[in-house]
């Protein structure tokens, strides 16, 4: 079975209707939810919007599920931050791409297309993506 993990963007799109790739964003929710995220995108989610509460409603109607442990992911993480410093990877980036080290049959939902497409994992591997189109 697919594992849908949402990123930041997506939620992002979801929630805020000025956002480019908003109707996007509703689609996937419409088509795909509920998404298994982590809480590093939570806290990033609360920051760029402004607004901690919008990511745990999602969470509380089921939308989202928090799947990631850090303290037990904490190794693996930081490999993934120092070999992609030159990228400035973020916290949340790095979860994910561990998130999808750890089950080969699932999926990111980002905006990031930029970074995701540059990110592997295992390694060489890429990382499967669903990308908003191009703007």
């Amino acid at each position: 079975m697919l594992k849908k993990i949402a990123d930041t963007g997506l939620l992002k799109a979801l929630l805020d209707t000025d956002d480019w790739s908003h109707e996007w964003g509703i689609e996937q929710f419409q088509e795909h939810a509920p998404f298994y995220t982590c809480d590093a995108v939570l806290v990033e989610l609360a920051f760029v919007t402004g607004n901690p509460i919008l990511g745990l409603k999602l969470l509380d109607r089921g939308d989202l599920i928090l799947d990631f442990n850090l303290a037990a992911e904490t190794k693996s993480v930081l490999d993934l931050l120092h070999k992609y410093r030159d990228r400035k990877m973020e916290l949340a980036d790095a979860c994910l791409v561990r998130m999808s080290e750890l089950n080969s049959q699932c999926k990111i939902w980002t905006v990031d297309r930029d970074d995701f497409s540059v990110y592997r994992r295992h390694g060489r591997q890429i990382v499967p993506c669903e990308f908003p189109p191009k703007k």
